[in-house]
C-alpha cells in the first residue's frame, strides 16, 4: 500500500520540495515519486495535503497523453514498487536545463507585480492598463532561474535565457512551452478551468533530443481559475495552491519577509486545498472521483481491467468555432468513418455499453484517433466508466 512517506529500497539521489529522485538498477532510468509536501514562498509546510502526491502524478500522467504529439516526455511506466504505487512513476535520466520554463496567458503573481513596476514582464512590454487577471494578448514566455531550497526563483528575460542555455535551446525551449500552455489552455478551458499561467521543466536526451521532464500541468505548478467566476481585478477562485498562500500572507498572520518559519496549517486549510486539488483532477479528466480509480487501478485511458458492466467514454471536443448543441457533427463524422452502434450524448461525446464491452476498447481508441483527423474535432479524451 502507497503511504505519503513511503520510501523504496533504492538508492536516493536527489530530494525537492516535493518529489524525490531514486537511482533504478536499469541503466539511464530514475523513479520519480511525489510526496504530499506542499511548499509556499521557498518553504515546506506542515502538515501535508492528503493525497496530493496522487494527484500530481495522476494529472500528470492524463497530460502526458494529452501532449503526447505536441512534445515528447520523460515517462517510462508506471510499474512502480508497490510502496509508491499511485503516486510515481519511471522516467528517463535526462540532462536538465537549469531553468523553469513559465508561460502567462494571464497576467497575475509575479508578473502582476513586475508590470505595476514597468509595464513589462520579463522584457516584454504589455499593454496599458491591464488589471490582476487580464487575459493577456497572447501568451508571453517568461523563463526563470531554479533556486536552491530556501532561495527565491528569479525572473530572467530572453537574453539571459540565451546566456544560460544557448540560442538553439533557448529558442526550441520558448516554442515548446507556448506550444504545451496553447494546448492545455484550450482543452482545460473547455472544461470550465482557466489555465492562467504554468511552468514546465526540460531536459536532454543522450541524442540531443529536447523532452518534457519532471510534472505537467498541476496545481502546484501552474495556476488554475474557474472560469464561470473569472474577472480581471477580482479574486479570482483557484484550483491550486494560491489559497495556502493567501491564509500564508492573510489570515496566518506571518511575515513572508521575516526570518519566522510559517506556521502550521490548520486543519480547514488543509481540507479546503485537498478538495481543490481534487476538483482540478476530475475537472481535467471527466471523472467524477479520479482518486477512486487511481486506487483501485483504473485509470480511465490506458488499463484493460473492464468488466462486462462498463461502460467506455470518449468526450470529444469540437473546435471552439463550431456550434453543435445536438451532437450532429459527431455523428456526422461517426457515420463517414462507417462506425456504427455508438451512441452520441449532448454533441460532445460517444460511448459503447453492453455485452462485449471488455473486447472493444482497442476499437474505440482507434476510432478517437480517427476523430483527431476530421476537421469539426479539437481534441478527445477516453476513459472507463464502471
Amino acid at each position: 500500500m502507497a503511504t505519503p512517506d513511503a520510501a523504496p529500497d533504492l538508492p536516493l539521489i536527489a530530494e525537492g520540495k516535493v518529489r524525490r529522485l531514486y537511482r533504478l538498477p536499469e541503466p539511464g532510468r530514475l523513479l520519480m515519486v511525489a510526496t504530499d509536501r506542499i511548499s509556499a514562498y521557498d518553504h515546506i509546510l506542515t502538515p501535508g495535503i492528503p493525497d496530493k502526491g496522487r494527484v500530481l502524478t495522476g494529472i500528470s500522467l492524463w497530460w502526458f497523453d494529452q501532449l503526447a504529439d505536441v512534445v515528447p516526455n520523460h515517462l517510462v511506466s508506471t510499474d512502480v514498487p508497490e510502496e509508491v504505487a499511485g503516486r510515481a512513476m519511471v522516467v528517463e535520466e535526462l540532462a536538465m536545463f537549469p531553468v523553469e520554463c513559465v508561460v502567462r496567458g494571464y497576467l497575475t503573481g509575479s508578473g502582476w507585480a513586475e508590470y505595476q513596476r514597468s509595464g513589462s514582464v520579463c522584457g516584454i512590454a504589455l499593454p496599458d492598463g491591464l488589471q490582476d487577471g487580464s487575459r493577456l494578448p497572447e501568451p508571453i514566455f517568461t523563463p526563470a532561474t531554479k533556486a536552491d531550497y530556501g532561495e527565491h526563483d528569479e525572473n530572467i528575460d530572453f537574453e539571459r535565457l540565451v546566456g544560460i542555455v544557448g540560442a538553439e535551446a533557448a529558442e526550441e525551449l520558448r516554442r515548446l512551452s507556448i506550444a504545451i500552455y496553447t494546448r492545455a489552455e484550450r482543452i482545460a478551458r473547455q472544461r470550465g478551468i482557466i489555465l492562467a499561467d504554468t511552468k514546465v521543466e526540460f531536459g536532454r536526451r543522450a541524442d540531443g533530443t529536447i523532452v518534457l521532464g519532471d510534472e505537467v500541468l498541476t496545481p502546484d505548478s501552474s495556476r488554475f481559475w474557474d472560469a464561470a467566476s473569472w474577472a480581471p481585478g477580482g479574486a479570482n477562485h483557484s484550483f491550486d495552491k494560491q489559497f495556502v498562500r493567501d491564509w500564508l500572507t492573510g489570515p496566518s498572520g506571518w511575515d513572508r519577509t521575516g526570518d519566522a518559519e510559517p506556521p502550521a496549517l490548520p486543519a480547514d486549510v488543509v481540507a479546503a486545498t485537498r478538495a481543490r486539488y481534487l476538483e482540478a483532477w476530475s475537472r481535467l479528466t471527466g471523472i467524477d472521483d479520479p482518486l477512486a480509480r487511481a486506487t483501485a487501478g483504473v485509470d480511465g485511458v490506458t488499463t484493460d481491467r473492464i468488466t462486462a458492466m462498463a461502460r467506455v467514454v470518449v468526450d470529444v471536443m469540437p473546435k471552439p468555432e463550431i456550434l453543435d448543441p445536438q451532437g450532429k457533427a459527431i455523428t456526422g463524422a461517426l457515420g463517414r468513418l462507417g462506425h456504427e452502434g455508438l451512441t452520441v450524448r449532448q454533441g460532445k461525446r460517444f460511448e459503447i455499453t453492453g455485452d462485449g464491452v471488455e473486447n472493444r476498447l482497442d476499437e474505440v481508441r482507434r476510432i478517437a484517433e480517427e476523430m483527431l483527423a476530421n476537421t469539426v474535432i479539437e481534441s478527445y479524451d477516453v476513459r472507463v466508466e464502471q
